[in-house]
């Protein structure tokens, strides 16, 4: 006689057996790599992939971070009221039927929506009928629900094949969430591949995410993140070792890239922090890493203390030549000075922001012409010089121009001082050998340079001198043209802001020119005592004209400036009284007399 007991486990049995049998197909015993994504290898037969565990609590919280999301009030209104209705748990079948009403009226507007929206709306609805699936209490209409999120899963996908990614972040929940059904299981497939192929395009070895401007590698990188983590909350990462590698390079640019409180920069002020959100919560999960630490104290914007405050964060500099980037930090604390320079095109691009403000934001132009014909570039730019320490830094570009001549752009930082120099110079092309055998032209060069405000700036102009005050609801910086008599009545021409933002130097030169902008971001200093003069460089007791070496003294209140820069060749010169022999040269003049060089280049 057989037992009830053996009876019962004899058909346990057979069902197991039958479950492995039709997932044989599917089984994997181990994972290969292709294209950056993790695939299974046919291998031993292994049981049918099971879903995850979700509950009303972890869904509801995904729910309304999704809601935070959306730009839109009736979305944010209405995923809300689905969180709440999640929240109270399944209750009875009454409850229920107003979580079914509640997805059944998502998935209506989602699919009156445009993208990012629509996407956004099907994974929060993706959730909630996951957990409705998990709770054994749902209703007819569920089956329904889900049938409705694979069409939106299957449209999504074509979006996908078209190298749009916002929707990855829905196609993989949805895949993931109903594992065990296979009309959802196909979707991961295309969705990771999208998301790999997106990544290994995009993002360099160092980080780098070749897009212009913050916004849109901050936006593209949370995006990344975001799908990183829908994947690690259902089973584990979309792509290979390798990918992931390259997402955590890009996240810790993305991180040098955020203002205070771990938020993006616009032009009115930062951003919500619900747009970085999963960024910044990735980063912090890093435990003791030197990421996670600069994370804490960007998200939480700490004060800088001491010289060793920056000890064990990430480095606050960052120069990727493959991608024509540099990231130039002054800390990562209040207060911080930040400059994204992008030298990818013929115009490069700057950003500046100061703490919370985004100052500069937009092309870096510049135009050069010999007797009225217009100096063209011949080449790409490139790097001829990066220096960093805690005093300075120092990135000058090169890019030859027609000829025989090179124009030279540096960006110069002093974080102790919130000093930020740009230099343009148009000097004589050197031989690969590096000496310098062109001959400058004898027509006069005309320059003009400009930088892009960011939208929510005004300028003021001084009424008798040169400098421009730049504001909002308070002070911001001071711009002055170095290289320009301070006077406006003294000498050709000018600093003039434009009607569409931008703040254009004109200047005039011979053989050789140089064009500084200094950039004071202190906003104590704007608006007080202030004045600048262009000093007489001597090599050997004779006076050089400016087309060899230029010289100028800068004073705000009681603190004095030094800056040389050598247009020619580094030789033995000097200038109030100081000795240089190095190409450029940016220190604080003492009440003594002496120079303290922060700066020197050779």
């Amino acid at each position: 006689m057989v037992s009830t007991r053996d009876k019962k486990t004899k058909r346990t049995k057979a069902k197991q057996a039958t479950a492995i049998e039709q997932s044989s197909d599917r089984g994997a015993a181990a994972t290969t790599v292709r294209e950056g994504v993790a695939e299974p290898r046919r291998g031993r037969r292994q049981p049918a992939p099971q879903p995850p565990v979700v509950k009303s609590r972890d869904v509801a919280a995904r729910i309304r971070a999704l809601a935070d999301g959306s730009s839109s009030l009736d979305v944010r209104r209405r995923l809300r009221g689905l969180a709440r209705q999640v929240d109270r748990g399944p209750g009875n079948v009454q409850r229920m039927t107003l979580v079914e009403n509640a997805v059944s009226a998502c998935l209506d507007e989602a699919a009156a929506a445009a993208p990012p929206e629509q996407w956004l709306i099907c994974e929060a609805a993706a959730w909630a009928v996951a957990w409705m699936a998990r709770t054994r209490r749902a209703g007819s209409s569920a089956g329904g629900l889900l049938e409705r999120l694979v069409r939106m899963g299957r449209g999504a996908v074509t979006a996908l094949e078209a190298r749009d990614t916002r929707p990855a972040h829905f196609v993989l929940a949805l895949a993931r969430l109903f594992v065990d059904i296979e009309a959802c299981r196909c979707l991961e497939q295309p969705a990771a591949t999208s998301l790999a192929e997106e990544i290994l395009r995009l993002a360099s070895p160092a980080g780098a995410v070749r897009l212009s401007g913050s916004g849109q590698v901050v936006e593209r990188v949370v995006r990344w993140t975001a799908c990183r983590d829908v994947s690690l909350a259902t089973g584990g990462l979309p792509w290979s070792d390798e990918v992931e590698s390259l997402w955590a390079a890009a996240a810790g640019f993305a991180l040098r890239l955020l203002g205070g409180h771990g938020r993006m920069l616009a032009g009115a002020g930062r951003l919500p922090g619900h747009q970085t959100a999963p960024l910044v919560e990735a980063l912090l999960g890093k435990g003791r890493h030197r990421v996670s630490k600069a994370t804490r104290r960007t998200a939480r914007t700490l004060v800088t203390a001491g010289p060793g405050a920056q000890a064990g964060l990430l480095d606050r500099d960052f120069h990727d030549p493959a991608s024509a980037v540099a990231v130039i930090r002054t800390g990562w604390g209040r207060k911080t000075i930040r400059i994204l320079v992008e030298y990818r095109d013929t115009v490069p691009r700057l950003e500046i922001a100061v703490d919370d403000r985004l100052l500069v934001d937009g092309a870096w132009e510049w135009a050069v012409s010999a007797g009225g014909r217009p100096l063209e570039v011949e080449g790409a730019w490139s790097v001829s010089c990066w220096e960093t320490d805690r005093k300075a830094t120092f990135l000058e570009l090169t890019a030859p121009l027609g000829g025989g001549l090179q124009f030279e752009r540096q960006v110069v930082v002093l974080p102790a001082d919130r000093i930020v120099l740009l230099a343009d110079a148009v000097t004589i092309r050197a031989q690969p050998d590096g000496h310098v055998n062109g001959v400058a032209p004898a027509d006069p060069l005309e320059y003009e340079g400009g930088i892009a405000l960011a939208a929510s700036l005004e300028t003021e102009p001084a009424a008798e001198t040169r400098e421009v005050i730049v504001f909002d609801t308070a002070k911001r910086c001071m711009v002055l043209p170095l290289a320009l008599p301070e006077w406006r009545v003294a000498g050709y021409g000018g600093l003039t802001p434009q009607p569409d933002g931008r703040l254009v130097l004109t200047q005039r030169g011979h053989r050789r020119l140089s064009a500084p902008l200094w950039l004071d971001l202190d906003p104590a200093r704007v608006g007080g005592p202030l004045t600048w003069r262009q000093l007489t460089v001597a090599d050997t007791r004779q006076n050089l004209p400016p087309h060899q070496a230029v010289g100028f003294r800068v004073q705000a209140g009681l603190e004095q400036w030094l800056v040389y820069r050598a247009l020619d060749v580094a030789r033995n010169r000097t200038l109030l009284g100081c000795n240089v022999s190095c190409e450029f040269l940016l220190g604080r003049l003492k009440r003594s007399g002496e120079v303290a060089r922060t700066l020197e280049i050779q």
